[in-house]
């Protein structure tokens, strides 16, 4: 009975370390917020996948992803069916589906590392830099991939981390990534060394160098970037208000709460107002009509616009000139006036727009009361007595490249206007203010957040959150801000290293398939 016991506890071992990696990983974001547990988080996964082969590897990996992500986005459950109108075992079923297919990525991360020390021989010092090379290069494909959810990349779990974030001015929210995974990579060779001390005791040494190597590279980087961010924005002082008006979501789109929500942005643009900010902002779609088409309460805007005297960026929906429904920022100036218009360009599947709709023809946009949203085209730039900014529209926000654009195209501050009321109480509005923050520190610039339920919220180009409201709480705000004159690696040169990590992981998954082909008709079955 010992020996049986025994052994079904080994058997049991690896996929317990595996859950425990996803679950420890996932504490490292909002809400619990505890981001040093990034670096220890996926010893446990990369500790069990040592002997395993093949498909058991693929399943550890799984077993990690699902366990993270169900623990991270759970929240889907209450924007489906709350907003979606879906029963909750459909809801569970959705978000499992969801969360199936993003463990997907940690199964193959799983796979090639252990087909890599198996087939290709990869040493025990090379191990850490491979899978922070694997990992980074998973994420950015994610980014993109299918229409793209970077959503909780690892990255993000440092952008508390006042030193360490900073490193994102260089080499994008996917360095921060490779650096924490590196780190797990280093203790988890530690770990095996502790786990068969006395054996060849210089490798616990040549870990050791390795490490302080790496070490010292990242400390170079994170104070190159440092200087960085302090040097691209120090343009003039802008005073910006931000309008959070905590709109129920259930209400929104009917029309008989149309005037009382125009009444409560006009209640709280007036008294921001007194402060005289540069720009006032809006969150998106806070208005729940066309304001270019709303005969009585669109005039009523552009007439609260003249009386307050300052420019403001509203969301509102729109048709545009191709026919198509927008979700949209209109640029109003000082006199009322439209002086511009941004169309949002990345849209939310099942929120904006419902993909492959004969395949889930179950499902419902979220987005109640209005039809399918068209995508926009252009990078604008708005520009008002001296200062110039672009507007992303909640969910663009976690697109690196996308927010890299605005400030190539000559953005000295960026915006962000978004309406998480779909999340409730939970971690998901943190979570996207933590990726949003992001941003900042890549293109070393301010960035202002207006969110209708909250968070909003006014970023220093470090990433440092100077001011941000609490959730469901109806209130306004004006925050400084510098104007962006420099521009950060990042913005320079754009996604190099997490391109180089493509790169690798092509040539890797190339060498790979040369070794299958170079041993078919063999015995080995070490990576199937």
């Amino acid at each position: 009975m010992n020996r049986k016991t025994t052994g079904r506890g080994a058997r049991a071992r690896p996929w317990a370390l595996a859950v425990l990696s996803g679950l420890v990983s996932a504490a490292a974001f909002p809400p619990w917020d505890l981001g040093w547990l990034a670096y220890v988080g996926w010893v446990p996964l990369l500790v069990s996948l040592r002997g395993a082969r093949g498909r058991e590897a693929a399943g550890l990996g799984y077993t990690a992803g699902l366990a993270f992500y169900l623990a991270t986005i759970w929240w889907v459950i209450n924007t489906m069916t709350t907003y979606g109108r879906l029963p909750l075992a459909l809801s569970l079923a959705a978000l499992v589906l969801l969360c199936g297919v993003l463990a997907a990525y940690t199964a193959v991360f799983a796979w090639l590392l252990a087909a890599g020390r198996i087939r290709l021989g990869i040493s025990e010092g090379l191990l850490p830099v491979t899978a922070a090379a694997l990992w980074t290069a998973l994420e950015f494909l994610r980014t993109y991939l299918f229409s793209g959810f970077p959503w909780a990349l690892l990255g993000y779990t440092q952008y508390r981390q006042p030193t360490v974030r900073l490193l994102a001015a260089a080499t994008g929210v996917y360095g921060l990534s490779a650096l924490v995974l590196l780190v797990n990579g280093a203790l988890a060779g530690v770990w095996a060394w502790f786990a068969r001390r006395g054996d060849e005791s210089n490798r616990y040494a040549r870990l050791i160098q390795h490490g302080v190597t790496v070490a010292a590279a990242a400390l170079v980087a994170v104070g190159y970037a440092s200087g960085i961010w302090r040097d691209a924005a120090g343009g003039p002082t802008v005073r910006v208000g931000v309008l959070q008006g905590n709109i129920d979501q259930s209400v929104k789109w009917d029309r008989r709460y149309q005037s009382r929500t125009l009444e409560t942005y006009e209640r709280l643009a007036r008294r921001v107002a007194t402060e005289r900010p540069a720009l006032i902002v809006w969150p998106e779609t806070a208005l729940p009509f066309f304001l270019r088409r709303e005969p009585e309460l669109g005039p009523r805007v552009q007439t609260l616009g003249a009386d307050v005297g300052v420019p403001m960026l509203i969301g509102s929906p729109d048709i545009g000139a191709d026919g198509l429904l927008h979700n949209s920022a209109f640029f109003l100036g000082p006199d009322g006036a439209i002086r511009g218009r941004y169309d949002k360009r990345h849209l939310v599947p099942f929120g904006e727009y419902v993909p492959l709709q004969r395949v889930f023809f179950f499902l419902h946009k979220l987005v109640a009361g209005i039809g399918d949203f068209g995508r926009g085209r252009d990078a604008t730039v708005f520009g008002e007595d001296g200062y110039r900014f672009s507007a992303m529209i909640c969910y663009e926000a976690i697109f690196p490249a996308e927010v890299r654009e605005f400030t190539r195209a000559g953005a000295q501050f960026l915006v962000n206007i978004t309406n998480d009321a779909w999340f409730g109480e939970s971690g998901a509005p943190y979570q996207h203010l933590a990726m949003a923050a992001m941003r900042a520190v890549e293109n070393g610039s301010y960035l202002v957040r207006a969110a209708n339920t909250g968070v909003s919220a006014v970023v220093a180009p470090s990433g440092a959150i100077l001011a941000q409201t609490p959730l469901f709480v109806e209130t306004g705000m004006v925050g400084g801000i510098r104007l962006r004159t420099g521009e950060t690696p990042y913005t320079r040169y754009g996604d190099v290293l997490a391109w180089g990590c493509a790169v690798f992981l092509g040539a890797y998954g190339g060498a790979l398939l040369w070794r299958v082909g170079a041993r078919r008709g063999g015995t080995d079955d070490s990576g199937s």
